[in-house]
């Protein structure tokens, strides 16, 4: 079968290129194997955990009226369940009113143009271009009685077995997706532990933003650095944790151990039969996304250089319209403007250039800060920890980045990262009228106080 475009892969990486190349008027094939849309976020990754913490930080204000709220883990994951099936209705509706050919089935590379569909019957495709858009999946580290330990995946995938909320929990880990199982757990009323593998938590972001966060985490969580797993055993009842903690082995016992050890890209099968070229994070591609070879794209997790959902969208459409102008580049990703959250309690999220990179890279910047001990929102539920905080190019005070510790996180940094991606500067910003009583005007609050 020829056609236009073949995708590997309906997650935020895939669809949006389906569509948009079919509403162009491009022949499309596009194959999973969940045979459904939204990929690893709605199976089993973010809309289901945000959904699950959705619900935990309702629990979590409730409390403000001394509340006894028994937790029933079964009707929170009931709800998730709920949440992804509209989903699954409303991308089939979205599917409908394409010219899309999609099929339940795994993508075989056979060479730079061809492909074999492994579906319920084998489908030959040849097409011009190829999307390779198959994601990530949980990092599993090698150590004896690993096979015991559930991932994030397990416990937020469509119709999770996991419907009892654990006593004690082991979390072995030290990146975000550990601190926002570890947080949200904590609150459900779970005896949470950490174990990180170095001395320090969400390696990879500001110095600063992480020590701030870890500062703020409830103390009830017990946190182990330098702490790498040896083993875990089973037990009659329970899980034993057996780890290394200052030369000497330390042992934890808990319902249900979770791996959150990152993630890796999924190639699909047959890709050393192409001449697309890999490093350790994933496919290699430019900020056109195209790889190695002209006629193969590779967005979303697959590269590694912005693994989420929203950064896989743009970088869908960035390949599709290269497409569209025949593989010439006229579109390009832009990755230091996509925003990033840690949905931890409280969350963080943060953007564009921060101090230690401007440090690094010889910046000179200009700070403005908002604390959300000043904010009425934040008073109204007693979440008055952290601030805003933006960081200014000294020479022309043009946005260049910010980030977010506390209320409302995920929802303000799309705010800072419009401004930024568009070049506002402090004045301009300053001089926005933001929504009263919400923490949006803390971002103008923040660019008026360096003047």
């Amino acid at each position: 079968m020829d056609v236009d475009v073949l995708i590997a892969g309906a997650g935020g990486a895939g669809y949006p290129a389906a569509f948009r190349l079919s509403k162009a008027g491009f022949s499309v094939i596009m194959a999973d194997p969940k045979g459904e849309l939204g990929g690893n976020c709605l199976y089993q990754g973010c809309v289901p955990s945000k959904t699950v913490r959705e619900l935990t930080q309702m629990i979590k204000r409730a409390k403000l009226l001394n509340t006894n709220i028994d937790v029933n883990f079964q009707l929170i994951q009931n709800h998730k369940d709920k949440v992804q099936e509209t989903r699954f209705k409303q991308h089939k509706s979205e599917l409908s009113e394409t010219h899309v050919e999609f099929i339940k089935g795994e993508v075989e590379i056979v060479d730079n143009h061809n492909a074999i569909i492994k579906g319920d019957k084998d489908l030959n495709v040849r097409a011009k271009y190829i999307i390779l858009a198959t994601g990530s999946e949980p990092f599993r580290p090698k150590f004896p009685g690993e096979n015991l330990c559930i991932t994030s995946d397990d416990l937020y995938k469509y119709k999770s077995p996991i419907r009892e909320l654990p006593k004690e929990m082991v979390i072995i880990g030290g990146g975000y997706i550990a601190f926002e199982a570890a947080t949200m757990f904590n609150i459900l009323g779970t005896k949470v532990h950490v174990l990180v593998r170095s001395d320090k938590i969400l390696r990879g972001i500001d110095s600063k933003l992480s020590s701030t966060l870890l500062s703020l985490m409830d103390k009830n969580i017990d946190i182990r650095f330098n702490s790498p797993v040896l083993e875990v055993k089973k037990n009659s009842k329970s899980l034993d944790v057996i780890f290394s903690h200052n030369g000497n082995k330390e042992l934890l016992t808990a319902d249900q151990v979770l791996l959150a050890t990152g993630r890796s890209p999924v190639y699909p099968k047959g890709i050393e039969k192409t001449e697309v070229k890999t490093d350790r994070k994933g496919i290699i591609v430019d900020n056109s996304i195209i790889t190695s070879v002209n006629n193969i794209f590779a967005p979303g997790d697959i590269n590694g250089i912005s693994m989420f959902f929203h950064s896989a969208v743009r970088q869908s459409l960035v390949a599709a319209h290269n497409i569209m102008a025949g593989g010439t580049p006229i579109d390009y990703m832009d990755f230091n403007s996509v925003p990033k959250t840690i949905f931890t309690f409280p969350p963080i999220a943060y953007i564009g250039i921060t101090p230690d990179i401007a440090k690094k890279n010889g910046i000179e910047i200009v700070e403005a800060s908002y604390p959300f001990a000043k904010d009425s929102r934040a008073q109204m539920y007693e979440e008055m920890e952290g601030e805003i905080r933006l960081f200014f190019e000294k020479t022309s005070l043009r946005l260049i980045g910010g980030w977010i510790i506390g209320i409302d996180a995920p929802s303000l940094i799309n705010e800072i990262g419009i401004a930024m991606a568009n070049g506002l500067t402090a004045r301009q910003i300053a001089d926005y009228a933001d929504q009263h009583p919400m923490t949006n005007e803390g971002v103008s609050y923040a660019a008026r106080s360096i003047f």
